[in-house]
């Protein structure tokens, strides 16, 4: 069976719907309404689809570099030379490991991921060695810059489908993504590696080193193609961190932080109603004047 998650977004919140399948038109589903409504995080129960009991050789090959970080980083390197990378950066989620490897599964849907569309679960399996790995499926919208459109013709799919694999240990209390696109792979490919681990100094708290690599086969524009994927990653990484800490806010009790949509719309609300005030005021007193 395949496990999909469909994500929908409305002016009233976000919400899912879940389906388990054997074939593209059979099988069930169930429903989520807005992002907040009783038991969101409790009815998605994913059945992996695993083909012939085997993972992914992809998988099985990162499962054993990933007790060695500077292995893994060096096997990328070697198979796509000549890469722009991001330097590794290190940030906190102010949350315990246990919570946020619970948010990872559950961050979606959020403000900050209307880009995400859908979600498959391709494998998933506990080890010998007791480590849980999952390769995940997801459809994100692929806006293009405005100068690259004039080398595509206007047919070229909109949607990029990334492929995510994860290696949860939970005897270390470490969790490692990769991530990276398998469709325009000629424009733009970009690979992310991330280690979740307990911060040393604040055990409340989990730390994220995150690594990223963008590489173009465009000839004559590939070094301006990864100038872009670089700046448009980091801005990706932004709404990542924003959408966690909103979750992670939910899982908490906490109020979430305001999205800049919510704030926008209350300010200009808010501006409208001062306006009418005002021009409420000065015909009251224009009126007056006249009587």
């Amino acid at each position: 069976m395949v496990a999909r998650r469909i994500y929908h977004y409305t002016s009233e919140g976000a919400g899912y719907t879940d389906r388990l399948s054997q074939g593209p038109n059979t099988g069930s589903s169930a429903e989520r309404g807005p992002a907040g409504t009783e038991g969101d995080a409790t009815r998605y129960s994913p059945r992996p689809h695993v083909a012939g009991t085997s993972r992914p050789p992809v998988l099985e090959t990162r499962r054993r570099k990933t007790a060695a970080s500077s292995g893994a980083t060096a096997c990328l390197q070697a198979a796509f030379p000549g890469r722009s990378s991001v330097p590794g950066t290190l940030s906190v989620l102010k949350g315990p490991w246990d919570q946020v490897f619970t948010a990872f599964w559950q961050r979606y849907p959020n403000p900050y991921s209307k880009h995400v569309l859908t979600e498959d679960i391709l494998h998933r399996e506990v080890t010998d060695d007791q480590k849980l790995l999952s390769r995940r499926l997801l459809t994100k919208t692929n806006r293009m810059p405005r100068w690259a459109e004039h080398f595509f013709p206007p047919n070229v799919g909109r949607h990029v489908y990334i492929l995510e694999d994860s290696i949860v240990d939970l005897q270390n209390r470490t969790m490692t993504t990769f991530t990276w696109n398998i469709n325009h792979a000629r424009l733009m490919v970009v690979e992310e590696r991330c280690v979740y681990r307990e911060n040393p100094e604040n055990n409340g708290w989990t730390e994220v080193k995150r690594e990223a690599w963008v590489s173009s086969r465009l000839f004559g524009v590939s070094r301006a193609i990864q100038e872009f994927g670089l700046a448009r990653f980091k801005s990706n990484v932004t709404k990542t961190t924003k959408g966690f800490e909103y979750v992670l806010a939910k899982m908490q009790g906490e109020a979430p932080s305001k999205t800049l949509v919510e704030t926008a719309k209350e300010t200009a609300l808010a501006v409208t109603e001062k306006a009418k005030d005002l021009a409420g005021k000065a015909a009251t007193t224009k009126k007056q004047q006249y009587t």
